[in-house]
């Protein structure tokens, strides 16, 4: 059995994630992850599944966690941006859900060892 490798100009590219694009979103803010029943972590993803399917929940930690959302299901519409920036949408809805002040990143095309 021979496997495939998706190649763009020439090098070699992750595959679709089932026919989806995935975006890697890091949330932090003081307390964004903090557990529990109707903490801000579950306020938090129910929020970004206001705009946008999530495919992936990392491990939760109190000032930070990562999701994966359908980088094509994504909602950025927000009024208070330019409607084409997925981390303010996400960083709006997330901040008004949690009280929590939050940054967005998108870490998609972070470079290997690099986490910030």
């Amino acid at each position: 059995m021979s496997y495939g490798i998706t190649r763009i100009n020439g090098t070699t590219q992750a595959g679709g994630f089932y026919g989806l694009q995935p975006t890697i979103l890091k949330i932090a803010g003081t307390g964004v992850g903090t557990a529990g029943i109707n903490g801000n972590f579950e306020k938090a993803i129910r929020a970004i599944q206001l705009r946008a399917s999530i495919v992936y929940i990392g491990t939760r930690a109190n000032d930070q966690f990562v999701v994966i959302i359908d980088g094509t299901s994504a909602n950025a519409y927000n009024g208070s941006n330019s409607d084409t920036d997925i981390t303010v949408a996400i960083d709006a809805v997330v901040t008004a859900a949690t009280s929590v002040s939050t940054t967005v990143t998108d870490i998609t095309g972070l470079a290997a060892g690099s986490l910030a």
